[in-house]
């Protein structure tokens, strides 16, 4: 009877926590931002246009509802992912830490949107 018990229990533990492995990994919009309180994200946003200077890359990352915040990476951590003709996608997913009060994400990883434009000169 204990062992039936155990089984059961050890089962409801594997569900939930695959259930919850579907929705902690999931990175939240932009716009859901908008009420944070900082901290450690992962967002998914539109490419809103860059820039570099002082060693860094300005992305302005645009959510679905308008909401737009600035992400910041170093310029050599984008050189070392993408080469020096990297190209931004039209949606982009990142990771970083979130400053509420300058709507500013530090980013500490691209996951998807940032990539080498592969440069092949006309002869």
């Amino acid at each position: 009877m204990k062992r039936i018990a155990l089984v059961i229990v050890l089962l409801a533990l594997f569900i939930v926590a695959g259930i919850l492995s579907m929705y902690v990994g999931a990175p939240m919009d932009v716009s859901d931002l908008r009420n944070s309180k900082g901290g450690k994200v992962k967002v998914v946003g539109s490419y809103g246009g860059h820039y570099v200077t002082n060693g860094y890359v300005y992305i302005l990352l645009v959510g679905q509802d308008g909401y737009t915040i600035v992400g910041v990476i170093p310029y050599k951590q984008v050189l070392k992912l993408a080469g020096p003709y990297f190209q931004f996608g039209d949606t982009l997913i990142v990771e970083g830490i979130y400053d509420p009060s300058r709507k500013t994400l530090n980013i500490t990883a691209i996951l998807k949107g940032c990539h080498s434009a592969y440069y092949n000169p006309v002869k």
